[in-house]
């Protein structure tokens, strides 16, 4: 039997060992061949002993396609966007990764280095099938090797998250600033529930500090298109807002409750994703910042539930967005019913062929519109396949200018304003 303490040196020894074997992953791994079905790799390791070598070689394989990703296998993209130590430690420890292989793996290299042996492998991983396994663990799939049509691939961009004190009738940064600095009970809220959201696997910004190194604080301050409230949200480094407004109060019987109202919005658009009160329940207490964590902790599964299926609704069916297409008084000699000055066909039918290659699932509506006017509404994705990267409005904004210019030349000046979810288009 051991001690306790001759126990807890084993546990930490053990530890330890856990520890250096998952930063002693090759990062030698190169791309044979692929198809749908799977991906030949090469890699290759160092250790003493050849079978040690070997073992780490196919394990390196596997880490790479699954965390660091492998040059010319989905432009790079690991095959997991948040890590998850319990789904790793079961698949390489309980040796799950062994199911994935096809055959067996090949040595096709060794050597001696210094007394170690360098061994390279080749081997065929099983990647469609080990993809269906992480979706069935529930683990965050990259945008990159998922299917976007499907509902249930949306939750792979694993959204960023910002948490923001709610300042009454909008307010700027520098009141938003203030409120924290001079409320505790409202700076702890906010940094409680930022907590809850990475404890739950999403990532967080800090909406200060990322605010501060992003925007300088004047730009803020200047006049824009837009309302106050809106501004903040769309220059806040996230892609999900969530306000928190919290309030504390005290009955004639001097017991003290916490009100956390939370809402989390789209940061692109604001489109309302999820909204709940939470409260703390009555103590006899003066002590809010035990009762804003009264109130964090009655955040129930139910909200991040309704956030993720909100959200994931959004990816699927993208970002609704409006495009009112204008001209101004000066163009007297051209409009929108006849051929584009500088294109081959009728500037509507190029505009509807734009939008139908554009929007998500080539969902868009364009139908209330006149020579003078033209009104879109669309569906605009949230990731861009062909590039592997999100696709944001300010990308959809730029994307439709260079259709413009090709459409309008130079003899025509064209204006994309953002306003929120609306883009308003006025061709001169």
């Amino acid at each position: 039997m051991l001690n306790k303490q001759s126990y807890w040196a084993l546990l930490i020894a053990l530890l330890c060992g856990l520890t250096m074997q998952a930063q002693n992953y090759s990062a030698d791994v190169s791309l044979v061949q692929q198809d749908a079905q799977s991906v030949t790799v090469r890699a290759t390791a160092v250790a003493a002993k050849k079978k040690e070598a070997a073992d780490l070689a196919v394990r390196s394989a596997f880490h790479a396609l699954l965390h660091t990703g492998i040059e010319g296998v989905r432009n790079g993209m690991p095959m997991v966007a948040v890590e998850r130590n319990d789904y790793d430690y079961r698949f390489f420890t309980e040796l799950r990764y062994l199911n994935y292989i096809r055959g067996e793996a090949e040595d096709v290299a060794d050597s001696k280095i210094g007394g170690q042996r360098r061994v390279t492998v080749q081997l065929t991983i099983l990647s469609k099938s080990l993809l269906a396994d992480l979706e069935h663990n529930e683990m965050v799939v990259s945008p990159g090797w998922v299917d976007t049509k499907k509902a249930s691939a949306t939750a792979a961009l694993n959204p960023t998250i910002v948490v923001v004190p709610l300042v009454e009738g909008g307010g700027d940064f520098e009141d938003m600033r203030t409120l924290v600095e001079n409320s505790p009970v409202v700076e702890y809220a906010v940094n409680k529930l930022a907590a809850e959201f990475s404890r739950r696997g999403y990532k967080t910004r800090d909406f200060l500090t990322q605010l501060q190194n992003s925007k300088n604080t004047s730009l803020l301050r200047q006049g824009t298109q837009t309302d106050l409230a809106t501004m903040m949200v769309q220059n806040l480094p996230g892609d999900i807002v969530v306000t928190v407004d919290v309030e504390v109060t005290t009955d004639d019987r001097k017991r003290s409750e916490c009100s956390l109202n939370v809402k989390a919005v789209e940061q692109q658009t604001e489109g309302g994703l999820a909204s709940a009160t939470f409260l703390s329940g009555q103590y006899m207490t003066t002590d809010s910042l035990r009762l804003a964590d009264y109130a964090v902790k009655k955040v129930r599964d139910d909200f991040f539930a309704d956030l993720k299926k909100a959200f994931e609704a959004m990816v699927a069916k993208g970002r609704e967005v409006y495009v009112d297409m204008t001209l101004a008084q000066s163009v007297m000699d051209w409009d929108f019913d006849q051929q584009a000055p500088y294109g081959e066909d009728y500037f509507k039918d190029a505009l509807d062929e734009w939008l139908n290659e554009h929007a998500q699932q080539s969902v868009y509506d364009m139908g209330n519109s006149t020579d003078k006017y033209i009104h879109i509404r669309l569906n605009v994705p949230l990731w861009d396949m062909k590039r592997n990267r999100s696709y944001k409005l300010s990308n959809f904004n730029s994307d439709l200018k260079k259709f413009l210019r090709a459409q309008f030349g130079e003899d025509y000046e064209v204006s994309v304003t953002a306003m929120g979810q609306r883009l308003e288009v006025r061709i001169e």
